[in-house]
């Protein structure tokens, strides 16, 4: 995987150089190239040359170096110059990143730029990227959500279904990068349970339904503690909704990884996780045919 980069948005908000800083991270983890995309939307045709004499064309163009040559800069104590490469796109910010990200191993975004309205979670750029990318996504959540020191583990939300050897991939590689160990997280109670519970909760075995979940996540990691014997894979089995539960045990982690099914929209879950998450969250494609890229 070293051949493809890192490709990270960026923009002149604060948060942009944090995701610059955390793309450069997983580049060096990965052994790859960091490429850092900056998305414009010009007023005339940039194919042309010379470009014609608008105003505020200098300003823009001024502008839009200055913000990759910074963030470029930024991160020079981390890789080697000839491993990083900054550009200018022409467009708007989700259309350039995809674009960027067609032959990425992994995309990187801030969960709001520079536009970012204040309240919104998440912006609709990253937003737009989660929900359409064909590499995994990594969303860095707003750095005031939350401060906590000594962040550990890569927590992992697997559902019962076979795409989760995908997800589950993803997370142990990244484990055995960050030199981690894997929380492996089932969350068994839907809006449908849940209202049984309330309803017929006495006459249900709730006992042995939590028995056949905790077998069902112990079968879908039992595999990964054979490939990577080195790597500590712990289970929580937790009677709640998917993202609550998720976002509750990646409260002290150092990344929450999730799937999202590449020929479907955004599920309640996943949306829900990217949307309240205080650690970064990677959403992994699957059900492509080929695994994650």
């Amino acid at each position: 995987m070293t051949g493809r980069p890192v490709v990270v948005g960026v923009d002149a908000s604060d948060a942009a150089m944090h995701a610059v800083r955390f793309a450069a991270e997983e580049a060096r983890l990965r052994s790859a190239p960091l490429r850092i995309v900056h998305a414009v939307r010009w007023p005339f045709d940039r194919t042309t040359e010379p470009w014609p004499d608008v105003e505020g064309t200098g300003l823009l163009r001024s502008g839009a170096d200055a913000v990759v040559q910074a963030a470029a800069e930024s991160v020079a104590d981390l890789l080697p110059a000839d491993r990083i490469t900054a550009e200018v796109a022409d467009g708007g910010a989700t259309a350039v990143l995809l674009t960027a990200a067609a032959d990425a191993q992994l995309l990187v975004v801030g969960s709001r730029g520079s536009g970012g309205v204040a309240g919104l979670l998440l912006g609709s750029t990253a937003s737009g990227v989660v929900a359409h990318a064909d590499c995994p996504v990594v969303v860095l959540p707003d750095e005031t959500a939350a401060l906590v020191r000594d962040r550990r583990s890569v927590v992992v939300g697997v559902e019962g279904h076979p795409e989760d050897e995908e997800v589950l991939a993803f997370a142990v590689a990244e484990a055995i990068a960050r030199e981690t160990d894997v929380l492996a997280v089932h969350a068994w109670q839907d809006v449908v349970l849940g209202a049984a519970f309330q309803s017929v909760g006495p006459l249900v075995d709730w006992a042995g339904v939590l028995a056949d979940e905790e077998r069902l996540l112990s079968e879908a990691v039992a595999g990964w503690r054979e490939k990577e014997p080195d790597v500590t894979v712990r289970e929580a089995v937790v009677r709640d909704r998917p993202a609550r539960a998720l976002v509750a045990a990646a409260l002290t982690a150092q990344l929450l990884v999730v799937g999202r099914h590449a020929h479907r929209t955004l599920g309640s879950a996943t949306h829900g996780v990217v949307h309240r998450a205080t650690c970064p969250v990677a959403v992994v494609p699957v059900g492509q045919g080929g695994g994650p890229r």
